[in-house]
């Protein structure tokens, strides 16, 4: 079955292709999927890309894998004119398809001064199918385009497992399989289902059939992050596009999202975004609501 968390729909494609320009939302919060993620910078930069504890910063030409279930978020990227950033999503069923083994290692993709002499020809060598990419996703004018960027993805794919797979320690072994893995995909599924209403954090843990305490644990263990603070951030982002997207009151919006009221919708705001949600609606395309 596809990976619930991973808020993305295969369409013509056998992988997720999306690309980022100017006035994207810029923050994701912390969360892991079982597909094998890459990131481009093409021009402009991302302040903050973290992945696994480690903070990035993107610079045009920079590519970024993250490996099946590792935590990654992004805080901060810059928004200009210029701005130009691919996003690709390789399942992990599709990768085991080609490459069966996969369980076994994991994509490491050095920067550029840590790689070998055939290593640097094969990174420059994804610059380049990378930005073909990018170009005919956003050309969009081809009968033969979805073809065309199947042969180019899978392209990418042969030389990430080509050139740069390295072995999993103990350490990065997947978790598929494991208990824990179930506990917090039950959490998350009940986030996302319920992210509307009002619920305790102990509603949450009954629904995982676990103590509350151990969830909080486990939950920050393997997230990075309080449980709290996600249901906070995740509600955040969803007003956030609510904001952005429709012309609701600010009332309305709150009441969408979770939130007690106006007051608690703009303290979210401003905790994740540096502004209120009036703000946030004036410096959007939405139409003004006069709320």
């Amino acid at each position: 079955m596809p990976d619930k968390h991973e808020l993305v729909q295969l369409d013509k494609l056998p992988l997720y292709i999306e690309i980022h320009q100017q006035n994207n939302e810029s923050d994701v919060a912390p969360h892991w999927h079982q597909s094998i993620e890459l990131s481009f910078t093409m021009r402009g930069q991302i302040a903050h890309f973290i992945i696994n504890g480690v903070d990035h910063h993107t610079h045009p030409g920079e590519i970024l894998v993250i490996n099946s279930q590792v935590v990654h978020s992004v805080r901060s990227s810059t928004s200009s004119c210029s701005d130009l950033m691919l996003t690709m999503l390789f399942p992990y069923s599709l990768v085991l398809q080609v490459f069966p083994e996969m369980d076994q290692y994991m994509i490491d993709l050095k920067p550029l001064a840590e790689l070998s002499v055939e290593q640097i020809a094969q990174y420059h060598h994804l610059q380049a199918l990378l930005s073909r990419i990018t170009e005919t996703k956003l050309a969009n004018d081809s009968e033969f385009q979805n073809l065309e960027l199947t042969i180019l993805s899978y392209q990418v794919l042969e030389i990430l497992l080509k050139y740069f797979l390295r072995t999993r320690d103990n350490n990065s072994q997947l978790s598929s399989n494991l208990l824990i893995t179930g506990h917090l995909r039950r959490a998350l599924d009940f986030i996302q289902d319920h992210y509307q209403e009002p619920f305790s954090l102990q509603d949450i843990a009954d629904s995982c059939h676990l103590a509350r305490q151990y969830l909080q644990r486990i939950f920050r263990q393997n997230m990075g992050i309080t449980l709290g603070k996600y249901i906070r951030n995740y509600r955040a982002q969803r007003a956030y596009q609510e904001l952005c997207g429709t012309s609701h009151t600010l009332t309305a919006v709150a009441m969408n999202n979770g939130f007690s009221g106006v007051r608690s919708l703009n303290r979210a705001m401003v905790a994740n975004y540096g502004q209120t949600g009036m703000q946030i609606r004036k410096g959007s395309s939405a139409p003004d609501s006069g709320d």
